[in-house]
């Protein structure tokens, strides 16, 4: 019984800890890949608005130049025209940088912009640093998620 109330305690801790970690936390996540043919391919995880009529765009920039965007009546910088393809769909928006050869860490930022003002997420990218694009790289991002479902099934089913 006393083990019981020991996994409850510790499970119940860690529970609050996550959801308070996952609060606190803006509304985006990004993330980052290098593809087998040496593109660049980032994610920018969002909260949609609670309204879905509201029109959603996103963008990314670097060095304060235009890399990409959804929005068809932005221009890119002409470093990299014709060489990135900004998309989103739902939740997530993708940039796919063809040719991404840079050799120093540099800062990305995504742009989503649902009300008036965009919501921005920098993280920098080092070439040397970063993984092979994957399924493993997907379920990294998702671990805070993943060890919460974990703790919590076995807690139900103790109380069950």
């Amino acid at each position: 019984m006393l083990t019981v109330v020991r996994m409850m305690y510790y499970t119940v801790f860690a529970t609050f800890f996550l959801l308070g970690a996952a609060s606190a936390q803006t509304s985006l996540q990004l993330s980052s890949c290098l593809t087998k043919e040496q593109n660049l391919e980032m994610v920018c995880k969002f909260t949609p608005a609670s309204d879905p009529k509201l029109q959603k765009i996103c963008y990314y920039t670097t060095e304060n130049k235009l890399v990409g965007s959804t929005n068809t009546n932005s221009t890119p910088d002409s470093t990299f025209k014709n060489r990135a393809t900004v998309s989103i769909a739902d939740n997530i928006c993708k940039l796919y940088l063809k040719g991404f050869s840079d050799d120093k860490p540099k800062n990305y930022t995504c742009f989503i912009k649902q009300t008036t003002t965009p919501v921005p997420i920098t993280a920098v990218v080092d070439k040397s640093k970063l993984q092979t694009c994957s399924g493993w790289c997907v379920m990294q991002h998702s671990g805070a998620a993943l060890l919460l479902t974990f703790l919590t099934f076995p807690l139900l089913s103790e109380l069950l």
